[in-house]
């Protein structure tokens, strides 16, 4: 069998891939262009990538393609239905960076709310020092007990982050597509209404597209904090930058975009250098462990596939 990775520098460097070895003949590429993943699939009857996106046109110059594994759970970045046709099995890996995306979404959500950047910006600036005051309390920040958090998606990484919240004292308030038991499930209006927090973990589709835009922004306390660990485009991100510019939402919180790497012409560039932001590289889901567990499932959903069995097939 001959595997062929495409794209090995998004996965980061020290990902362990030798549990591959076992399967066959494994081809590693760095970065593929989309002319240059073209070529390299040719004879590949495996092929795992993580952002390249592939395509049917990739699919038809594959003669041998039999399975396509992704890197991730999300799976918008590949062309499902035409891989349906082509018989051509699709695999995701579902759950595995739970624990390291709810470490971003927790660490970026409480440095915005209690301005902890600016904190330490004051000391090591030298100001705190000059200052003759023993202490700053300005900007004013809130205890989190006892204000609302709103989630948007209640998967594996939204039903973490609400505990998370809950032991802190927040009332929780979730936006499912399906409402279910166990969770105060709210419309996306009135989520946005009411919470202090909002942070966002839904898949992208046409339903949760710019799902934050600028109609449900006007209805945001002015004090609200919004992180993105979901999708760059489940926000308006020109209607987030306005509304950063304009005061009318708090802070704001950011690993994903709609163009990754995101170019001059972002409107993110406006406000990425402003204190009340943070953008982060879309590394939440990659912790060391994350991607050794992520690596070591596809192993598995390749196993599945080999022995006849249903694995986190997305094609089904």
């Amino acid at each position: 069998m001959k595997i062929v990775l495409l794209d090995r520098a998004t996965l980061g460097y020290d990902t362990p891939l030798s549990v591959l070895d076992k399967f066959g003949e494994v081809i590693i590429y760095d970065h593929s262009t989309p002319e240059e993943a073209l070529a390299r699939v040719h004879d590949a009857e495996v092929i795992i990538i993580n952002k390249l996106k592939v395509t049917r046109q990739l699919m038809e110059k594959a003669a041998k393609l039999k399975l396509v594994c992704v890197f991730a759970t999300g799976y918008d970045n590949i062309d499902v239905a035409a891989a349906r046709e082509m018989s051509i099995a699709v695999c995701n890996v579902p759950g595995y960076s739970t624990d390291s995306v709810v470490l971003f979404t927790i660490s970026t959500t409480l440095a915005l709310y209690s301005h902890l950047f600016e904190y330490n910006s004051f000391v090591k600036s030298g100001e705190y020092s000059s200052s003759g005051a023993p202490n700053r309390l300005v900007p004013v920040y809130h205890d989190l007990s006892g204000k609302t958090w709103g989630i948007v998606g209640y998967g594996n990484i939204g039903k973490a982050v609400a505990r998370v919240a809950e032991a802190m004292g927040a009332r929780v308030i979730v936006y499912k597509r399906n409402p279910c038991n166990g969770a105060e499930c709210v419309d996306i209006d009135k989520l946005c209404m009411e919470s202090d927090i909002i942070s966002l973990h839904c898949p992208l589709n046409e339903e949760s597209k710019h799902l934050i835009n600028k109609s449900r922004i006007d209805l945001m306390k002015p004090g609200v904090v919004i992180v993105n660990e979901a999708r760059g485009a489940v926000t308006d991100e020109e209607a987030i930058a306005t509304a950063i510019e304009e005061n009318k939402i708090a802070a704001f919180g950011c690993d994903v975009y709609s163009t990754e790497p995101f170019d001059k012409s972002h409107p993110f560039n406006r406000i990425k250098d402003s204190k009340n932001v943070i953008l982060t590289p879309h590394a939440a889901w990659g912790s060391y462990e994350s991607r050794e567990r992520c690596i070591n499932i596809i192993a598995q959903n390749i196993v599945a596939f080999i022995s006849g069995k249903i694995q986190n097939r997305v094609d089904k």
